[in-house]
């Protein structure tokens, strides 16, 4: 769930209150899991797009 309302976050769809549990449930494990996840999707695109055209 907490994905879900990151993405929402990015495509300006909050409100006060949702914003304030999100910020009050955030954990380290969170932020590191999302922090990996990106981290990986970004390197995969990298590689996919040199391999593509190199």
């Amino acid at each position: 769930m907490w994905l879900k309302r990151v993405i929402h976050s990015f495509l300006g769809v909050r409100n006060k209150l949702e914003l304030e549990n999100d910020l009050k449930g955030l954990s380290l494990f969170k932020i590191i899991t999302l922090f990996i996840v990106l981290n990986i999707t970004f390197i995969g695109f990298l590689m996919l797009i040199t391999m593509f055209f190199l």
